[in-house]
């Protein structure tokens, strides 16, 4: 997929709460989600940050731009466990990931997609505003146990668009769906 440009940035639930095999779930759902996207610096570029006790970042916008790259470097990513500290994570992205830094560009549709098993151990509404208030679009996938209404004001408006319920076995289900979703933001 061509002639889209935006940055798209994967928030993973990487904490012990989830276990080893709904993390791997989630890579071949992202690996998947991504594989027919071009990349590049004047197509779409992706960052995976870890949410854990401390949010950590897997690689910069600007590090891996071929198809090829992006899903190796989704291959590669370990789970860091710890605690779920959303709302730092959220935090970390708004300082430091949609920046000149972390590679992300000006003047280009900036995308969050956000997989969670539905639970943080802080604050996520005022960063997650902050976000928005940018212009981050923010879609939510949560494997099944999130709190409805906290999501749902998490997510973009209408959540109907952006807030996927899935089962980590059925994540396929929502594959070609949240891919359109996110074609129509870039």
């Amino acid at each position: 997929i061509s002639n889209s440009e935006g940055d798209l940035l994967f928030l993973l639930d990487s904490s012990g709460s989830v276990s080893y095999y709904e993390f791997s779930k989630v890579k071949e759902f992202i690996w998947d989600l991504v594989q027919p996207f071009t990349f590049g610096p004047k197509d779409v570029q992706a960052s995976i940050i870890h949410i854990s006790t401390t949010p950590t970042m897997e690689f910069p916008f600007d590090r891996y731009l071929s198809s090829e790259t992006v899903q190796q470097a989704i291959q590669n990513t370990r789970q860091l466990m710890g605690d779920t500290n959303t709302g730092k994570a959220l935090s970390y992205a708004k300082e430091k990931f949609f920046s000149d830094e972390a590679g992300a560009r000006p003047d280009v549709p900036k995308v969050l997609v956000w997989v969670t098993d539905g639970f943080s151990t802080d604050d996520i509404s005022e960063p997650m505003q902050l976000l928005k208030d940018m212009g981050v679009t923010v879609f939510i996938v949560s494997t099944g146990r999130g709190n409805y209404l906290e999501l749902s004001a998490a997510a973009s408006q209408p959540p109907e668009k952006h807030l996927h319920f899935v089962d980590v076995d059925d994540l396929p289900i929502i594959t070609q769906e949240l891919r359109d979703a996110i074609l129509g933001t870039v």
